[in-house]
């Protein structure tokens, strides 16, 4: 008990550094953070990798993660970073949602329309409300890497699909913050974007289909 209300604390009280030091905001600032991470080397994978898993964990605002991370290493690296980043991030606080945190959060959380939303729709769609929930941000990211710890899913699979689901955004983000530094707003990069815009709402319908299709069967 004495070592969960430990961690409890240290949670609580990164929290409140990350906000009252204004790190927070440090978070959004995308030239800063490009200058930051160009200056370390190959270091700055592990240092943007321990980036997302602390933005995770303590539920930060992390939308421009993969922006800079494309500004920074270009598309393909800066995205791939991205999401090993993000899905060790949403593992580590899955576990700490099923295990130190578990009382915590439910205390907590348990009663939010959130988790309750989670809660139905797992116990309803399985796996296919997962990926509608990772590719359509009904829910607040960070959020729901702990809702999910409360539902009888398995880590493992929990994993696997965050990181898959989480491949296309990332790497679109990244690309297309990539391109815009390279090359500025051109005609061709409008199209682009268009093209990736439609992708990703074609991506939101997978949920659908595999529900219609676990219905069928």
């Amino acid at each position: 008990m004495k070592k969960v209300l430990a961690f409890i604390t240290i949670i609580i009280a990164g929290i409140v550094l990350f906000y009252t030091t204004g790190l927070t905001k440090e978070l959004q600032n995308v030239p800063a953070m490009q200058a930051w991470f160009q200056q370390q080397g190959w270091v700055g994978y592990f240092a943007f990798i321990l980036l997302c898993i602390i933005t995770a964990v303590f539920m930060l605002p992390g939308g421009l993660l993969a922006i800079v991370a494309g500004i920074v290493y270009g598309g393909f690296i800066g995205g791939l970073l991205t999401v090993i980043g993000s899905t060790v991030g949403a593992s580590v606080s899955f576990i700490l949602g099923r295990t130190l945190l578990k009382d915590a959060i439910i205390k907590k959380y348990g009663n939010q329309p959130t988790f309750q939303k989670v809660m139905r729709g797992v116990d309803e769609n399985g796996v296919s409300f997962l990926i509608l929930t990772r590719l359509v941000p009904i829910f607040p990211y960070a959020l729901q890497s702990y809702a999910y710890a409360l539902t009888p899913m398995r880590f493992e699979r929990f994993s696997i699909i965050s990181g898959i689901t989480m491949l296309p955004a990332c790497f679109i983000y990244a690309y297309m913050a990539s391109d815009i530094l390279t090359q500025g707003l051109t005609l061709s990069l409008s199209i682009k974007f268009t093209i990736l815009g439609i992708v990703l709402f074609l991506l939101t319908y997978i949920p659908k289909k595999i529900g219609q299709h676990k219905k069928m069967i």
